[in-house]
């Protein structure tokens, strides 16, 4: 799964010292993380209200909006975040931070044990958790990617390369094994070397799609009717879900 992560504390020590436990922390638990770090309160309210996080770490004394006022401002206009979990030199504002709900609560210097606790708890319950996962080998490690994240996978040689909107990760596992894991709702074969999220897809011309990126990929001319058939009956299906 993807989680993308916020961590919010004006001491550049102490966040530099989240970020890393974070890094290892999620790196264990074969986690991929897109993760944004804030210097204050204002600079997370203003930056990040528009993005969806999983998980917020929000120190709760900053030099600015302290990290209460932060959370309690971000859940009025943000209800979609998960899980905020609060960082603090003292436990006094423990009740405090469960009566917004937080998923913990971290006394520093912070420990990459108690941070493992934290993400584990939230993850636990974490919407993410229960989406449609494809779990592929890159490197030496073992990832999962969220199917509706992927946009669209290609072949070159020997090596797939999977590509969501923020990154892209290579494989040796063909796209033929690939392609048996994906959503077939989802996913279209359009040619040999690729297979797109129709999703993603932004034009369908006669010979060729464009994705909502701007990339261009050649359709497969023995099969243009069945997969344009196979793009319709997915905009049908949206369509139905959405109640349009």
């Amino acid at each position: 799964m993807l989680l993308h992560i916020a961590v919010c504390d004006d001491d550049e020590s102490d966040r530099n010292s989240l970020l890393s436990h974070l890094t290892d922390v999620c790196d264990d638990l074969g986690l991929l993380t897109q993760i944004d770090t804030f210097t204050s309160g204002e600079h997370f309210l203003s930056a990040g209200i528009a993005k969806n996080y999983d998980i917020v770490f929000m120190d709760i004394y900053l030099n600015d909006i302290n990290g209460i006022d932060a959370v309690q401002s971000a859940q009025m206009s943000w209800p979609q975040t998960s899980h905020f979990v609060f960082t603090t030199i003292s436990s006094e504002h423990a009740i405090e931070a469960f009566n917004l709900n937080a998923s913990h609560y971290l006394v520093k210097p912070l420990k990459r044990e108690k941070v493992r606790e934290a993400v584990e708890r939230c993850i636990s319950s974490c919407p993410a958790k229960n989406k449609r996962i494809l779990e592929i080998k890159t490197g030496r490690k073992q990832i999962s990617i969220p199917m509706e994240d992927i946009s669209y996978i290609e072949v070159t040689n020997t090596r797939c390369t999977v590509h969501t909107e923020d990154h892209s990760f290579q494989t040796y596992t063909s796209l033929n094994a690939l392609f048996t894991l994906l959503d077939e709702e989802l996913f279209l074969r359009v040619q040999k070397s690729f297979v797109v999220n129709m999703a993603f897809i932004d034009s369908f011309f006669y010979d060729h799609i464009v994705l909502k990126d701007g990339t261009e990929i050649s359709i497969s001319r023995n099969k243009r009717t069945e997969l344009k058939k196979q793009y319709q009956d997915f905009l049908f299906r949206y369509v139905r879900r959405q109640g349009l």
